[in-house]
């Protein structure tokens, strides 16, 4: 966790979720991401086509997109709720990818713009509100990929 010299940073609490169905057994497939946003009492929800890939991909693209909708980055203090261990993984711990590497740079530079930054692992398909919604925003992009 990093602290920015800003002296009140704005707290986004974001839950994301990426979905690809079915990727595994026949190559890139179209990919969605769900958002659901909230700070200072307001709320924001995107579902968001990410074009074909994997279900990984589309965990930290969704990410990003996340990010990129959050205009005063450096004042922000951004939590990111996530059932994804890859993205926690690669987005804020050491580990080593070996795909996906582009966008994981892009995600990480826009990680270190904002005032404070962390990831919350969050089970997934357990009833949290937020994270159900960001679930069922990701699948609903997926059909909007498909059109």
């Amino acid at each position: 966790m990093r602290s920015s010299p800003h002296k009140t940073l704005r707290l986004h609490n974001i839950w994301v979720d990426g979905a690809c169905p079915g990727n595994q057994f026949r190559g890139p497939q179209p990919m969605g991401g769900g958002i659901v946003a909230t700070c200072e009492g307001y709320r924001r929800e995107w579902s968001l086509p990410l074009g074909p890939g994997t279900n990984q991909l589309a965990e930290i693209l969704v990410v990003s997109e996340a990010l990129k909708r959050i205009k005063d980055r450096p004042a922000a203090d951004v939590v990111v709720h996530s059932d994804s261990e890859y993205a926690i993984g690669c987005l804020t711990r050491r580990w080593k990818p070996k795909a996906n590497l582009e966008a994981i740079a892009a995600a990480k530079a826009l990680i270190a713009e904002c005032g404070r930054f962390r990831m919350v692992k969050v089970p997934g398909h357990s009833g949290i509100p937020e994270n159900e919604l960001a679930d069922r925003l990701a699948v609903q992009a997926i059909s909007a990929n498909s059109d």
